[in-house]
């Protein structure tokens, strides 16, 4: 597959790898092994494994051989292969058995190490894509604030208008990793946050001495204006004919949700959950949930991932009713052929505190 064919992410896989290539080799040549062994671990645990494979899965398993899975296939065999070049010097006999199993070739040892392909290197792709991941990460933290699970969909997000001719196109990202309907882009977030300005005493403290209590009275009532001036740096006060300049690390910004929300903000990035769970948007969450156990019983049971199955379950009426909409969602997340509610069930489990058995049969060919 030619690199122009490649998926967004697959660029940025290449791009992080190249850049991971770059470093590496100017830290061994500075002799800074410490920071060649950090490079290569981030880049293995969070851009390969955390990120990229896990979010390709789909097209991992997609039972067409089109362009799309080829492409994930090679990038992860290229960069697969590669990152045993980057490992050999440091783990030379795990990184010669991975690279003898991937290849056929004799010996990682005796292949060049890798050279940097600066044609590769894309910082427009990273921006969008690390944009995306931070916002997730934010996400996710903001979900657990809140005690609401990853697995019970929420209606909307909302983010600022700023980010939308930046990651508007990938944002279907954002909303399967954080399990939500709907984004929402805004230029004015302050309807769903409260946010309190005020003196850092710890640092402030020292530089205002004696007019410390007139700097806390502005930041008390500071306008949009001087905001923007503060964030930039360029903010200038006097108080008793004497002058200050104002940086961020002088000012406590808190910034408080409003009823039905939950505010995550972080390196001027800020994501706002709409807490408010409809009895849909429940319901879906308990199948989801469903879904989840009857899958963990498919593993316990030793079913192949390709089995059918049919599934049986005893409940009481409310958990049976709650699901009835979403039975052949569940049906085909699980690859049942029947779900069939019985009377009793021995094995039972905690589903969203209901109480329900579950059973399951392989469908023989």
């Amino acid at each position: 597959v030619e690199y122009e064919d490649l998926e967004e992410i697959d660029k940025w896989l290449l791009s992080k790898y190249n850049k991971l290539i770059k470093n590496m080799t100017e830290e061994f040549n500075n002799y800074d092994l410490n920071k060649v062994v950090h490079y290569l671990n981030d880049f293995v645990n969070e851009d390969l494994s955390n990120w990229y494979i896990r979010r390709n899965r789909r097209r991992f398993w997609g039972s067409d051989l089109n362009i799309s899975k080829k492409s994930v296939y090679q990038t992860t065999y290229q960069v697969l292969v590669g990152i045993c070049k980057l490992l050999a010097p440091i783990s030379p006999y795990t990184a010669d058995v991975i690279y003898r199993n991937l290849t056929g070739e004799v010996s990682v040892h005796l292949a060049d190490y890798p050279k940097v392909d600066e044609s590769m290197i894309n910082d427009a792709i990273e921006e969008r894509m690390d944009l995306v991941i931070s916002l997730i990460s934010m996400g996710r933290n903001s979900r657990e604030e809140a005690k609401i699970k990853v697995r019970q969909p929420i209606q909307n997000i909302i983010l600022d208008k700023k980010n939308e001719t930046i990651i508007g196109d990938i944002d279907q990202l954002i909303k399967e990793e954080l399990n939500v309907k709907e984004i929402v882009y805004m230029e004015d977030l302050s309807e769903y946050m409260n946010i309190e300005y005020k003196p850092n005493f710890k640092v402030a403290g020292k530089l205002f001495g004696k007019d410390i209590k007139d700097f806390g009275n502005y930041l008390a009532s500071i306008n949009e204006e001087d905001i923007k001036l503060l964030e930039s740096g360029n903010l200038v006060l006097t108080f008793n004919d004497t002058e200050y300049r104002v940086t961020s690390d002088l000012v406590d910004k808190r910034i408080n949700s409003k009823e039905g929300y939950n505010v995550a903000v972080e390196n001027n990035n800020v994501i706002i959950l709409n807490t408010e769970l409809s009895q849909n948007l429940l319901n879906e969450g308990l199948a989801r949930e469903t879904i989840s156990k009857i899958q963990n019983l498919r593993k316990s049971n030793g079913f192949d991932i390709a089995d059918r199955i049919n599934i049986y379950y005893s409940s009481n009426d409310s958990y049976s009713m709650n699901i009835k909409d979403y039975l052949e969602f569940i049906r085909e997340e699980t690859l049942a052929i029947n779900i069939e509610r019985v009377s009793e069930v021995e094995d039972v489990t905690d589903i969203n505190e209901y109480k329900v058995g579950i059973r399951l049969e392989k469908v023989e060919k």
